[in-house]
């Protein structure tokens, strides 16, 4: 590893859940004007998590603290491998292994709330990540290599005029890991779950609060990933991810929830046949 790439790397480890949580205070300020409300400062994601962090209480077990600090470690290292410009193939695996830690934290709870929610984040698991996995493929094709740097510096037009197939996709995996409807299957953003949040029940005080910067962390490394559609400059790559990011808020705001059946059955097969398609006519032009 050389020296640029080791600062790129902390820059990422840095950067990534500051972003996160920009966006996540972004997505409280918009989705409050476009449901007439005052809504709270753009900062105020950071005041809660610095409360919840004033906040010492136990765990429900063990084995539920030690998930939530691999689920911190797993979602920073995917910003890490990202941001230094490794393989993109590889920084999707270990977003997921995050995933799956909140799960198993969920399980060591003792509310059938919080069980319910990791069955359903694992049902989420099961429904976009074969999605999310087939459009990376499908980037990587076109732009001749699976890391970070090689497809950002793909040369001529955009992904996007190659990859179109893959955005509902991408929109998909979006709304799920920014806890959106339709897709809030598994915990909500919402004020009416903020007592019981599925997966989250179990969660609070600092634990809660690394679980928040892991969320950050996850919401920067998807749309970070989805603005790869439009690599031709920084700023046109931040225009992408934005689009992304207000796209997923109106849909959730004039979306009523889906039950994981319906996500299961339509929503991710539908949108993983038109990736494997994209795929497909990559291969054969």
């Amino acid at each position: 590893m050389n020296l640029n790439t080791l600062y790129l790397a902390v820059a990422g480890l840095v950067l990534a859940p500051l972003l996160g949580g920009l966006v996540a205070g972004v997505d409280r300020v918009v989705t409050a004007k476009l449901q007439s409300r005052m809504g709270p400062p753009l900062f105020q994601p950071f005041y809660d998590v610095g409360k919840l962090w004033s906040k010492v209480i136990a765990p429900a077990s063990h084995w539920q603290g030690l998930f939530v600090r691999w689920a911190l470690v797993a979602s920073l290292a995917s910003d890490v491998v990202l941001a230094a410009g490794g393989d993109v193939l590889m920084c999707f695996f270990v977003q997921a292994a995050s995933a799956s830690f909140v799960a198993l934290g969920a399980f060591c709870g003792n509310s059938p709330y919080g069980k319910l929610g990791a069955q359903r984040e694992l049902f989420q698991l099961l429904a976009y990540e074969p999605v999310f996995m087939v459009g990376i493929l499908c980037m990587a094709k076109a732009a001749g290599g699976f890391d970070a740097f090689s497809i950002m510096a793909a040369q001529g037009q955009p992904l996007l005029f190659k990859l179109p197939l893959i955005v509902p996709g991408l929109l998909f995996a979006v709304l799920v890991k920014l806890r959106k409807s339709p897709f809030d299957i598994a915990a909500s953003h919402h004020m009416h779950q903020e007592v019981v949040r599925g997966v989250y029940t179990d969660y609070a005080g600092r634990d809660f609060a690394l679980l928040e910067i892991a969320h950050w962390a996850d919401v920067t490394v998807v749309l970070w990933i989805c603005s790869f559609l439009w690599a031709t400059g920084p700023l046109q790559m931040l225009a992408t991810g934005l689009v992304f990011l207000f796209a997923a808020l109106i849909i959730d705001n004039i979306s009523a929830r889906l039950t994981w059946r319906t996500m299961l059955k339509t929503v991710a097969p539908l949108t993983l046949i038109l990736a494997t398609a994209n795929l497909v006519w990559l291969y054969l032009e």
